[in-house]
């Protein structure tokens, strides 16, 4: 199986009026455009996943929309997930997975929760994988995504271009 596993982009913070809570925070323009270069590379690199899981906060969702608008439009492949909030165990997001059994899939989230399931996932758990918004990581399995299973093929940050 591959596994992308990929940072919410650049988002706007709390300022008390139209943005209160955490949940609300909606993508910056910056963020707009790292999705769009992310989307891009990610085309050009075939890259595309049968699936795509995301945090419900706006901009996972919005990250998600602008990376995945194929996945989107189809509306059977895009799914968010309450358990996908921040704080997501990385057995959740692998049983999630395991319930749609794809041969691909892309994992749309925050930090730390996207640096700590990569870890875990190459058999690194002690290890402080730090992803930039936008960044991601793309991982390999045989079979379904385990503790300790899977080989990292490449982890990028949002200046990435796939050539």
């Amino acid at each position: 199986m591959k596994l992308l596993i990929i940072r919410h982009a650049d988002a706007l913070d709390i300022d008390g009026n139209s943005i209160r809570t955490d949940f609300e925070r909606p993508l910056s323009e910056k963020g707009i455009k790292q999705s769009i270069r992310l989307r891009k590379s990610l085309e050009n690199a075939h890259l595309m996943p049968e699936i795509v899981l995301s945090s419900p906060l706006i901009r996972t969702s919005q990250t998600s929309k602008l990376v995945f608008p194929d996945i989107f439009s189809q509306n059977k492949s895009y799914f968010e997930r309450s358990e996908l909030q921040p704080g997501a165990y990385p057995e959740i997001i692998c049983k999630i997975i395991k319930e749609f059994n794809p041969k691909s899939a892309a994992f749309v989230g925050h930090m730390p929760d996207v640096g700590v399931f990569v870890s875990w996932l190459i058999g690194a758990s002690g290890a402080n994988i730090e992803m930039e918004k936008c960044g991601a990581a793309f991982i390999e399995f045989n079979g379904f995504p385990r503790q300790g299973t899977g080989s990292l093929r490449w982890l990028v940050g949002p200046q990435w271009k796939y050539r």
